[in-house]
């Protein structure tokens, strides 16, 4: 994966994870839209370990992650 491939991809991903907080914020986090929004991220989450890509790059990249 070229550097721009990766860096795309965690912009992708660090996307899809924001809008799956956003649908769960709205809809609650077991609803059938949050569950469906997870299902849908799973292959780029796959993918991101596949090649590296760390919670820092998804960060970089604008990710929110839920505080614990």
């Amino acid at each position: 994966m070229g550097e721009g491939r990766f860096e795309q991809h965690a912009a992708r991903t660090a996307t899809a994870l924001n809008e799956l907080l956003a649908v769960q914020e709205q809809h609650g986090v077991g609803s059938p839209q949050a569950l469906t929004a997870g299902t849908a991220l799973q292959p780029l989450i796959e993918r991101c370990r596949h090649f590296g890509i760390t919670t820092a790059d998804l960060e970089r990249h604008g990710a929110q992650f839920p505080e614990s």
